[in-house]
């Protein structure tokens, strides 16, 4: 018997469907009174719901602003970029471990192939998307550089939330389980060491990538 939601989570994902939907724009202030009456329920769960949209960087607080829609969609140019830095970052990190023999943590990037494809055969967009970036936060790991991570989290958090509200997950789902063997190969190359076929593969993960754009 599936668990009733609570009012909290209505006012949730009501305000995150606005959100994503573009109904509430990047820059629009949001008002506990409108929203009362808007989503016909009181103050607390809106309070605890908007609360939990600025933890996820939806939202934006602050005592003299109140509370401002932060989200906007990737377009199609920062998608691209985006690809082709991680791209460059992840090839970074297999010379990298080529110069200076620092091993990949082969298991636990083992264990986020799992994850996506776990969660590929439940059609759970949300939890592929979420791995899918927790696998390329952990491959570059390796290049031993805060900096590295630090400027592609944001990046990464703002895909997923895309990814997920958008038909990308669906449109690329025939495709899934090919792209999940290039990462268990990706994985099997940096184990052995064979660094050349290891960039071989992340340039047929970027190919791929771009290819989806297409539909």
């Amino acid at each position: 018997m599936a668990k009733e939601k609570t009012l909290e989570q209505i006012a949730y994902e009501k305000l995150k469907s606005l959100i994503h939907s573009g109904e509430y724009q990047t820059g629009m202030h949001l008002k506990e009174t409108a929203l009362v009456t808007e989503l016909q329920m009181s103050r607390t769960p809106i309070r605890r719901a908007l609360g939990r949209l600025v933890s996820e960087g939806l939202l934006s607080h602050n005592n003299f602003h109140g509370t401002t829609v932060t989200y906007t969609h990737f377009t199609l140019h920062e998608i691209i970029n985006m690809i082709e830095i991680q791209w460059c970052f992840a090839v970074f990190c297999v010379e990298k471990s080529q110069r200076k023999h620092t091993p990949f943590n082969v298991k636990l990037l083992r264990e986020i192939t799992a994850s996506m494809e776990k969660a590929y055969t439940q059609d759970d967009a949300l939890n592929y998307h979420r791995a899918l970036t927790e696998f390329y936060k952990t491959f570059l790991l390796n290049s031993q550089n805060n900096l590295i991570i630090e400027m592609l989290d944001h990046l990464w958090k703002r895909f997923t939330e895309e990814a997920t509200s958008s038909n990308v997950f669906n449109v690329r789902k025939n495709r899934i389980p090919q792209t999940l063997e290039l990462y268990n190969s990706l994985i099997d190359c940096v184990e052995k060491s064979e660094f050349d076929k290891a960039t071989e593969i992340l340039t047929q993960l970027k190919e791929e990538a771009f290819m989806d754009l297409m539909f």
